[in-house]
């Protein structure tokens, strides 16, 4: 029982965020290739028959129980329109079981095409715990595989992206988490038992190695149409930390999902069982893809004037539809809820932020050297190094905030080409090829503050924009950084030019994240919820 159209939303998340501010190249999806003959033959309108097992906690997948070799192709569209498709297959393995999944994307940013595939896949022994499992992501012109491996006291990850190659230790996966066949049999489990409510602990590759806790609340039986075909199910929703919101599963008996969905910003997003053909006809490069960034731009009700002197903003940020996640209060951000669910946010670029708890400045999710800001790079140190040649005096006597200003001006330095290519390249690759956008510039100033010792993470969010993609007076979405200097964060971004502003107040803070699970991060899912679905009154600092 597995949430599809989640697993869906990490590479949209992917393929939309890593690219914020710019468009992609293009990149035209191909069928993938599988270790495992493709079957020809269309997928059943009932799902192969998984038995239902008697107790969740003694519940073990089984040859008897399990239908191998059955590839399930879906359909996937957003508003309505097909964007691409999916497909997953379980096969058994020696101890255990194997399953994989498969996503390819086709989508526009502003005149662009924006192509992403990923393929996830994972072994399991016979008790549903991770063997070794690996993830693999292309798009916009790079690719980056990710294999996992567990050992007695935690998991080994290799990580190759470009030319670069990345190993760690990860902490060991929770004891109660359930790989996808396990997940599988113990909600077969709780139905079986009449359950129409219960949590599981599932561990999906697609999202890494850190399992999420997952309710599902029963809504009622019904029937959809597969292949021209009643099939009779049940409407499950499904919460966790991910989706606020929830998505909706429509799921036969035999524990198959026949049809997933999940509102964001942009529209539902909806996966439906149908044939190979059918799926693979989603992707169509004779017709226009639906179009995403645009689409996700935020026009205020008036425009803001002279934004980069401005000290103060203050925005009164709604949900046009669903809820959205709540505005931080980090950095420059303060953020007041009001009684109608909408958020009162002021950037005041004089105020300090509110101090954060001391254990931040320790947590060494915001000093490692992770795949995407792998600051221990030799490229990246001889980087940070040449900040400080000009200085007149010992570097190392140098004030932290300076440091960090001087780190952010040899960032806006050094990429000098601005290029649509890189798709969220490392900070080795950026420090390397000097070329990126708002992403790169994010990550590479990250790198260098964990570098030189400051505790530093990535921040998600909007930008006031003048003229940006054909649109004017617009919020745009962009990607900058925060350093933890003196117990609170300070907010950089090296988009704005080597000398003056550091920051101004037009930057509207949605999500923070340490980057440590790079394109598959958890806070890139969680933005999807208000891509197209924030309206922006401008309260105070318009002219």
């Amino acid at each position: 029982m597995p949430r599809l159209t989640v697993i869906i939303l990490y590479v949209v998340a992917a393929a939309f965020l890593s690219r914020v501010g710019v468009a992609s190249q293009t990149q035209t999806p191909t069928a993938p290739a599988t270790a495992t003959q493709t079957p020809t033959s269309t997928a059943p309108t009932t799902a192969p028959t998984i038995a239902p097992a008697t107790s969740i906690a003694t519940a073990q997948p089984s040859e008897q129980t399990v239908a191998y070799a059955v590839e399930r192709w879906y359909v996937i569209s957003l508003k309505d329109i097909p964007v691409g498709w999916s497909s997953m297959q379980t096969k058994p393995i020696d101890g255990g079981f194997r399953t994989e999944s498969q996503t390819r994307l086709r989508m526009a940013r502003e005149k662009q095409i924006l192509g992403m595939s990923t393929t996830a896949w994972i072994e399991e022994d016979n008790e549903g715990h991770m063997l070794r499992a690996g993830q693999s992501q292309t798009g916009g012109g790079v690719s980056v595989r990710v294999y996992w491996e567990k050992f007695e006291n935690g998991v080994r990850e290799r990580r190759t992206q470009g030319a670069t190659v990345t190993e760690r230790v990860l902490p060991a996966i929770d004891k109660d988490a359930r790989a996808p066949v396990a997940a599988l049999r113990a909600a077969q489990a709780a139905k079986a038992q009449g359950k129409t409510e219960f949590t599981l602990l599932i561990l999906d590759p697609a999202q890494g190695m850190k399992p999420e806790s997952v309710r599902w609340q029963k809504i009622d039986a019904t029937s959809v149409m597969i292949q021209n075909k009643s099939v009779e199910c049940e409407r499950w929703k499904s919460t966790g930390a991910l989706i606020a919101a929830g998505s909706e599963e429509c799921i036969a008996a035999n524990g198959e999902i026949l049809r997933s969905q999940v509102p964001t910003g942009l529209g539902v997003m909806q996966s439906v069982m149908c044939d190979q053909t059918t799926a693979m006809a989603a992707i169509d490069v004779a017709k226009p893809p639906v179009e995403v960034m645009v689409a996700s731009f935020v026009k205020a009700d008036r425009p803001l004037v002279g934004v980069s002197a401005k000290r103060s903003i203050t925005l009164l940020v709604k949900a046009k539809n669903s809820a959205i996640m709540p505005p931080p209060q980090e950095g420059f951000q303060r953020v007041k809820r009001n009684p109608d669910g909408s958020f009162l946010v002021t950037v005041n670029v004089d105020l300090p932020a509110d101090p954060s708890p001391a254990i931040v400045g320790s947590d060494v999710a915001f000093l490692e050297s992770s795949p995407m800001i792998d600051w221990n790079d030799p490229a990246v140190l001889a980087l940070k190094k040449s900040a400080f040649v000009k200085w007149s005096g010992d570097p190392a006597a140098i004030d932290p905030i300076t440091r960090c200003k001087l780190l952010r001006a040899a960032v806006a330095n050094h990429i000098t080409n601005q290029n649509l290519g890189s798709a969220f390249a490392s900070a080795s690759e950026t420090a390397r090829t000097k070329s990126g956008d708002c992403t790169e510039h994010a990550v590479l100033l990250a790198a260098l503050l964990r570098a030189d010792g400051i505790p530093s993470r990535v921040a998600a969010g909007l930008v006031w924009a003048e003229f940006f993609a054909g649109e004017t007076n617009v919020f745009a979405w962009h990607l900058w950084t925060q350093a933890f200097i003196d117990g609170r964060w300070v907010d950089l971004d090296s988009t704005l030019g080597p000398s003056g502003n550091t920051f101004h107040a037009g930057h509207l803070l949605l999500a923070v994240t340490p980057l440590s699970e790079a394109a598959s991060d958890p806070a890139w899912a969680s933005l999807l919820s208000s891509m197209g679905n924030i309206s922006i009154e401008v309260i105070d600092g318009a002219n």
